[in-house]
């Protein structure tokens, strides 16, 4: 987890727990243990990150990992600058594995990495971020690079010319305004099943789920499960069909289908899916937009696993408060 040295930062650590335990699958009572998915950090007041921007990792970066980055250029911005350093947050001497310079004055981003006193040779590539507008920042770890996504969109493969283990410093700075900084995931496996730790996704918790549908993706799913095996959400893009289904399974039966809205996700363009539990209804919003609302067919307070299948890459689970969510 990253760990700013701004006091006005809050950490806050996704509601999973680490080695919780709950009852989870179809109806088999097997016991699942969950890890942390994802280590989160939010301002306490969801304004602004102090920038420059310094943080210290609690833990190694290790492959599929994600580091997320949401914020806002201003119009006057000329450029501004993402690094990822060995040993400490600054351009001391020390190495740094991967340094992402966003050049609204050159309409280039530079990708580049400095090590034993010299920098190596910049990668460029066009810019696609606009000033004055927000934007989404992702960098994912591999064993052999960094996978570079903006706007949901991938742009860039960046070569390890330092080892990934050596990362132990995030900075940012330049003309940004930094409003959320994340980091964590995993490779997962797909199909993936596992129990939600504590009290299972009761009202007032919210599931986000990130990951990126395939290039010929067909369908998948997301299904929550009650303890007994029955399905309370069954939430089932189409891309043949254009649709996205919503159902529950209750004692064996499927009940009716729920369609309204056009099908929001689209083939190699990563998604965030939240689904937060209210008392009355689970709300979806992908990619931070209201999508749907599902009133409940089984009692809200008794979904403890969680199924994810089908045509897609599954970077993160994480569960949250709602409050924590909506910032």
């Amino acid at each position: 987890m990253f760990r700013s040295r701004s006091k006005s930062v809050a950490i806050s650590k996704s509601s999973d727990g680490k080695g919780g335990t709950v009852k989870a699958g179809r109806g088999h009572g097997s016991t699942v243990r969950l890890p942390v998915y994802l280590r989160e950090q939010i301002m306490a007041d969801s304004k602004a990150y102090n920038i420059p921007y310094r943080s210290k990792l609690t833990e190694r970066i290790e492959p599929g990992q994600t580091l997320i980055i949401r914020g806002k250029t201003i119009d006057e911005s000329k450029r501004f600058n993402i690094n990822l350093h060995k040993d400490s947050p600054d351009f001391s001497g020390n190495d740094v594995p991967l340094h992402l310079s966003i050049r609204f004055d050159e309409g280039k981003i530079v990708y580049n990495a400095y090590t034993k006193g010299t920098w190596g040779k910049e990668e460029r590539a066009k810019n696609p971020i606009k000033k004055g507008e927000a934007f989404d920042i992702r960098i994912r770890a591999h064993d052999s690079k960094f996978q570079v996504s903006i706007n949901h969109k991938e742009v860039k493969n960046f070569e390890h010319r330092i080892p990934l283990n050596s990362v132990s410093h995030l900075s940012i700075d330049g003309d940004v305004v930094l409003n959320h900084v994340q980091w964590g995931g995993k490779y997962y496996p797909v199909p993936y099943e596992s129990g939600i730790a504590a009290d299972g996704l009761v009202p007032g918790k919210t599931l986000v789920v990130y990951g990126t549908p395939e290039k010929k993706a067909k369908k998948f799913n997301i299904n929550l499960l009650k303890k007994n095996g029955d399905i309370a959400l069954h939430f089932n893009p189409r891309f043949d069909e254009k649709s996205v289904v919503r159902n529950s399974l209750v004692n064996g039966e499927w009940g009716n289908e729920e369609r309204e809205g056009k099908n929001p996700f689209e083939r190699l363009t990563a998604f965030d899916l939240e689904i937060r539990n209210e008392e009355f209804a689970f709300q979806i919003f992908v990619n931070g937009e209201r999508f749907a609302s599902y009133a409940h067919r089984v009692d809200p307070h008794d979904i403890a696993g969680l199924q994810i299948q089908g045509d897609l890459e599954l970077t993160g689970i994480q569960v949250v408060n709602n409050q924590v969510a909506q910032e």
